[in-house]
């Protein structure tokens, strides 16, 4: 429905008499993991944070050609709190620090000598942080049966065929998602140790290195920002360790790679992850900005809210340049919006 609604807006050009509505004045962009098609996930929701090295490189020429330019956070930052909206701007963000930025991600932006972000989860570059929606994934691809704890009770799953594993994927990655954190990290550390998976390995299978980070500090293309130690929804955390979780990252990433990580990125960055205590939060512990995944385009007034700056996420299921457009003149999530406070209205009035 969501690919046909959008077919819809881009070949009528509807799009075009509202973008001056719902273009604002710029856009960051969210990516993930920069994989060959080949290795794409099987599960549709692991699959969304996964685009092309051709998509990446296509996008990029598509922004240029569109007249975007293309900055880093900190200019992104400087023409919010100046008002200098002149020209629009795309800033490029990548999650967590996954080893396929490195490399399939940096050679591309480095072709274009154009600005990114890499927003670090140093437990996952340490072995330290808990992949669980990777860990679930391994699972299901290797076994043809899997046993897990729900609801206080053992629940066994027959998973032979693909079909079957992807059904059973979606079932158990949003059981987790929306489980308490210590609940959550127990059945998965159960069902790592009942499969014989290691969480430390997990890791590093996906991580960068620190001497890979350590060069892409060194290059003046690319800003490294905070992303948490351990990748948890920070609301579901007490204050004390929503300040160790910014902190303690921002530091090691400091030590490490002599940097000053002061742009920040919120864990999952949805409202459930992260919302007014967590901006709040940043905010105090003086990072710059801080980004989540809230879906929309950079308005002007965006420069007083720097702690709770919305993204528009370049999606593995939309790898076409006419979704590309589309997101970036604000519309679809314009519209979007305008629909939900809409019926918000009708519901206050009901």
């Amino acid at each position: 429905m969501a690919h046909t609604l959008l077919d819809g807006l881009y070949y009528s050009n509807a799009y075009r008499l509202l973008e001056r509505k719902y273009q604002g004045v710029g856009v960051i962009l969210t990516l993930h993991h920069v994989v060959k098609a080949s290795d794409a996930s099987p599960f549709d929701i692991n699959r969304l944070l996964e685009i092309t090295p051709e998509f990446l490189e296509q996008t990029i020429q598509h922004v240029i050609a569109l007249g975007y330019d293309i900055v880093s956070l900190d200019e992104m930052r400087h023409r919010l709190v100046n008002q200098q909206f002149n020209r629009k701007f795309i800033c490029f963000t990548l999650d967590d620090g996954y080893i396929d930025n490195y490399q399939n991600a940096f050679p591309i932006f480095k072709k274009y000598n154009i600005p990114f972000t890499i927003y670090v989860t140093t437990g996952i570059t340490d072995g330290t942080a808990i992949l669980w929606w990777r860990c679930i994934e391994k699972i299901i691809l290797q076994e043809n049966q899997i046993a897990i704890e729900m609801n206080g009770k053992e629940e066994c799953f027959e998973i032979k065929s693909l079909p079957q594993k992807r059904e059973i994927f979606n079932k158990l990655y949003w059981h987790l998602r929306n489980m308490p954190l210590k609940p959550q990290h127990a059945v998965v550390l159960a069902l790592m140790k009942k499969y014989q998976l290691s969480s430390e390995e997990l890791c590093l299978n996906y991580a960068m290195s620190w001497d890979m980070l350590k060069e892409l500090a060194q290059s003046p293309l690319v800003t490294i920002g905070t992303h948490t130690v351990n990748h948890l929804a920070l609301a579901k955390l007490p204050v004390e360790d929503v300040k160790k979780e910014a902190a303690l990252c921002r530091d090691k990433l400091s030590q490490r790679l002599h940097v000053d990580a002061n742009h920040f990125c919120y864990p999952y960055g949805d409202v459930s992850s992260a919302d007014n205590r967590e901006f709040k939060i940043i905010e105090e512990l003086g990072f710059k900005t801080a980004t989540t995944t809230r879906k929309q385009v950079i308005y002007a007034e965006h420069s007083s809210h720097l702690h709770a700056l919305p993204r528009i996420p370049l999606n593995g299921h939309y790898q076409q340049q006419r979704y590309v457009r589309l997101l970036l003149s604000g519309v679809p999530t314009g519209l979007w919006q305008s629909a939900k406070q809409h019926v918000q209205l009708i519901k206050r009035r009901n």
